[in-house]
């Protein structure tokens, strides 16, 4: 077997499969124990004078009938929406893709056990008694969603430079974080946030920032393999679509029933129009490419305006101010993708994939002051509300501003705290099995690959046919093919070549000419 250093086979070593196997299985073998043991269904309160034949189903059918419809538009929201969000990239659509799906599908088991915990240890602080059972309902379901949501933010600012096992590690450390969050926040303090813009959307992201510091280095922030693709963008763009449709029921979701509930779709779908005008007007106003729309933008900075509503959609803020809290996240997130992430690269040495920094970390922090300001202006008005829904919405009272306050502090540092443990315990598994520089932001360390994968045919054809002697390597050293293997490179891919950027959120492809020099055929 030759070796060629333009057509590395970089194989997956020994180690990692089998700790992903394992600790995965064991880990699904523990939930299962958990599931039987501890948790049990929802279920209606009998008196013993129902009758069969009238009987509607009671308390639980009218949980299923309120929350079934948001349930399934956040399913669609997790698993299709944010996985193709992510598929942008080149060579990383199978990555993007399939670590959503596993992740999200073990989160959002986990998530059932670890919101009970928190759940039984707040009824325990109350009632003085701990749950031995603990009862998951409708809602229960949803924050496992809510959850997954968490994860797949912070993995986008990873995407690219993480294996199945960094993302498994991840899934089950960071809703432990997640619902400590929410279990100080929601259940203790009582702050208001109906769409998760703390907990989800503006946790989500510091935690991924914080574990993006550690997986930063030189090679991943030059990888020209880290650029979009037509095909992709397109791909992404249909992530974005089903995600701004389906935004309202995300923020409607657990919204108190009734006027609220109205309140939350309707602020968060005009929200969402507001910063798709904005991200239209400011793309072409600050292009540095000849006042040209930028898709980055367009499939981002087009979602920031259901993010900024995420703490108060069902709040009376007016339709006119849901509008102008859109128009306004929607302008920032652009401007963040032009001037700041390039920015944050460079001076904090974060390389911060899908930009979750612009669509999440900001605007669910303006959502986050907006809600202070808004509990305030409720406190002192409160004849915007009727008396149920001020009940409802105002739970800590005369303190829910600075409940809300404290909640947004607490978030931040959580996540922080959360990020450091985490990112510092993947920066360790690199010595078991870390990326190499030609393996960041495409798919071919971990999956079987079709040959019309992008660019290296002969190397897919030689990974898909090799036999498992030649696959199984060493624990430090990687087996190269060569052209012996019979196939032959694909073509170049012919593209436009825009000019040279001086701000980069997107790293733009080489041109015929480079690529030719760096990727030069040998004669068959």
């Amino acid at each position: 077997m030759t070796h060629n250093d333009d057509h590395k086979w970089v194989t997956t070593k020994r180690k990692e499969p089998i700790l992903f196997n394992v600790i995965l299985f064991i880990f699904q073998v523990f939930m299962i124990i958990c599931f039987a043991s501890l948790t049990g269904y929802d279920r209606n309160e009998y008196t013993g004078s129902e009758d069969p034949d009238k009987f509607d189903g009671g308390e639980v059918q009218e949980r299923v009938h309120n929350f079934y419809g948001y349930f399934r538009d956040i399913n669609i929201m997790i698993f299709f929406g944010f996985g193709f969000l992510m598929t942008f990239l080149r060579r990383y659509g199978y990555s993007a893709l399939g670590y959503t799906f596993i992740i999200s599908a073990m989160v959002s088991q986990w998530s059932v056990l670890v919101n009970g915990f928190f759940e039984a240890w707040s009824y325990s602080n109350k009632h003085g008694e701990f749950p031995s059972t603990w009862i998951f309902d409708m809602s229960s379901l949803l924050q496992g969603f809510f959850c997954s949501g968490s994860v797949m933010i912070s993995y986008g600012a990873i995407l690219g430079r993480v294996t199945p096992l960094h993302m498994l590690i991840m899934g089950i450390i960071e809703p432990i974080f997640f619902f400590l969050n929410v279990f100080i926040g929601e259940m203790n303090l009582e702050a208001i946030d109906v769409g998760g813009g703390m907990y989800i959307h503006l946790f989500g992201s510091v935690f991924g920032l914080t574990v993006a510091w550690f997986l930063t280095d030189r090679k991943s922030k030059e990888c020209t393999d880290n650029a979009p693709s037509y095909t992709g963008d397109n791909f992404a763009m249909a992530g974005t679509l089903f995600l701004w449709m389906m935004w309202p029921s995300f923020n409607a979701a657990i919204a108190p029933l009734g006027e609220p509930q109205f309140r939350a779709i309707a602020n968060t779908f005009l929200s969402l129009t507001g910063s798709t005008v904005a991200t239209f007007i400011v793309s072409r106003l600050f292009s540095h490419l000849g006042n040209k729309l930028d898709m980055v933008h367009v499939q981002n900075s087009s979602l920031a305006g259901g993010v900024v509503q995420g703490c108060i959609a069902h709040m009376n803020i007016n339709p006119g101010g849901a509008i102008a809290m859109g128009f306004i996240a929607g302008s920032i997130s652009v401007c963040g993708y032009l001037f700041i992430t390039p920015k944050v690269q460079r001076k904090l040495h974060i390389q911060d994939t899908c930009g979750i920094l612009n669509l999440h970390c900001i605007p669910g922090f303006l959502g986050s002051i907006a809600a202070i300001f808004a509990a305030i202006k409720g406190l002192n008005n409160p004849e915007m509300y009727s008396k149920v829904e001020f009940e409802q919405i105002f739970r800590a009272g005369d303190s829910q501003a600075s409940s809300n306050l404290i909640a947004t502090m607490v978030s931040i540092g959580l996540a922080i705290v959360g990020g450091l443990l985490v990112g510092f315990i993947l920066l360790q598994l690199k010595k078991i099995k870390g990326l190499k520089s030609k393996e960041y932001y495409q798919d071919s360390a971990f999956w079987i690959l079709p040959v019309d994968y992008p660019k290296d045919v002969a190397t897919v054809v030689a990974m898909n046919s090799a036999t498992p002697e030649e696959t199984a390597g060493g624990d430090d050293e990687e087996e190269a093919v060569g052209k012996e293997h019979g196939a032959v490179e694909m073509g170049q891919h012919n593209r436009i070549v825009q000019p040279k950027q001086d701000n980069k959120y997107h790293k733009q492809l080489p041109s015929d000419d480079e690529e030719d020099d760096e990727f030069k055929q040998e004669p068959i």
